[in-house]
């Protein structure tokens, strides 16, 4: 029996039994305990009069719950959070014990044994809990976009229609950001964004509008900057992606060039979403249009902000989804890593470079890297007008 049915039970049976003899309460006694299976004491004790079985929750409110975690372990906590740009409790956990050992070798923090056990033991669904008031004053969800249809070279160009396989390493994301402000009018900068579907490893380039030499120039340094081999690249429909001059490059280094469907833009969904995570929350959406402007993007780009989201942020991947009702979806995630930690555990990168990503990642400062990066994004809006 359900608790919800033993309290329908008590509250059907209590004024029968209140009402019934001293002889007629033993039968009903009987009865009951035999339903619930409660005690004969303890069933004496609920269908009294004086006992509350239903509304003292809702007359005096649920017992407080005690804090396990006090103030010291959530300040680590709240400075690992901002450090990692606000990650969920997910991916959050299990990043807390590395970052708070990088910090203490780095000498940005004290180490004590009390405080990592913490860290180590405490849930995701607890930090949800706990940074929801923090998490509610740094809230921010915009979406706007750039996208033009590309040209009729699109039949040339194969549809990925099925799903990625995640366990392959070296197959890519692209898209474009625009920073025009809300003013599409003129030349103005364009974010490059690449996304690698296994490890989740994300690069950033800015290229002034978005012709198709820039843009594939871009792609090329990017990839001179790659831990891995890259083997297919997959774009939206755009015409800075979609154009002769990267179907030549691909063709010509072996590269699978696929795109998605028009007007699916879930089919780019790991791209899509660094575009929020990887640029948006980092420039925002003022009008970046002069050539100093886009020296200064790509100074940041291409040094402290690579490092520290590759080599610190964790990330989550998708291991199933399920339907629910036919109509709800229930996804599981795996632990959250950083794309350092995920290409380390994969057996399709040479141990020559393992160790080449090891021993930089040993050589930096999550701390250091973030002043830079927030540094370099006040000199870049002071140059707004």
């Amino acid at each position: 029996m359900t608790s919800m049915s033993k309290k329908e039970l008590i509250s059907e049976v209590k004024a029968r039994y209140l009402q019934a003899s001293k002889m007629e309460k033993g039968k009903i006694l009987d009865e009951f305990c035999a339903n619930t299976g409660f005690h004969r004491k303890y069933a004496i004790k609920v269908l009294a009069a004086g006992f509350d079985n239903n509304n003292r929750i809702a007359k005096v409110g649920r017992k407080a719950r005690q804090k396990l975690y006090g103030h010291q372990v959530m300040a680590v906590v709240l400075k690992i959070w901002e450090l990692l740009d606000f990650p969920c409790g997910q991916r959050l956990k299990p990043a807390l014990p590395e970052i708070y050992m990088v910090l203490v070798r780095c000498r940005e923090m004290a180490f004590s044994q009390e405080l990592q056990v913490s860290l180590e033991r405490i849930s995701a669904k607890t930090l949800d809990r706990r940074l929801t008031r923090e998490r509610a004053l740094r809230h921010l969800k915009r979406n706007r976009g750039l996208t033009h249809r590309g040209n009729l070279l699109k039949s040339a160009i194969p549809i990925r229609i099925t799903d990625w396989d995640t366990t392959k390493l070296g197959f890519m994301e692209i898209d474009t950001v625009a920073h025009n402000g809300g003013d599409p009018s003129g030349e103005f900068i364009f974010t490059l964004d690449v996304t690698e579907i296994f490890s989740g490893w994300s690069e950033q380039y800015a290229v002034m509008g978005k012709g198709e030499t820039g843009v594939l120039r871009a792609t090329k340094k990017i990839r001179e900057d790659l831990p891995f081999d890259l083997v297919g690249i997959d774009g939206d429909n755009g015409g800075e992606i979609i154009n002769y001059q990267m179907l030549k490059y691909c063709t010509q280094e072996k590269l699978v060039y696929t795109r998605s469907r028009p007007d699916r833009k879930n089919d780019n969904a790991y791209v899509e979403q660094k575009n929020h995570t990887h640029v948006r929350q980092l420039v925002g959406y003022h009008r970046y249009d002069t050539p100093e402007q886009l020296e200064m993007l790509n100074d940041l780009y291409r040094h402290e902000y690579r490092l520290f989201m590759n080599f610190f942020r964790p990330v989550m991947k998708i291991k199933s989804k399920e339907k629910i009702n036919n109509s709800l979806c229930k996804k599981n995630y795996d632990i959250a890593q950083s794309p350092y930690q995920r290409l380390l555990g994969c057996n399709q990168l040479s141990q020559t470079r393992k160790d080449e990503l090891t021993r930089l990642y040993l050589s930096l400062n999550p701390i250091q890297l973030k002043r830079g990066i927030n540094r370099k994004i006040a000199k870049l809006k002071a140059t707004l007008r």
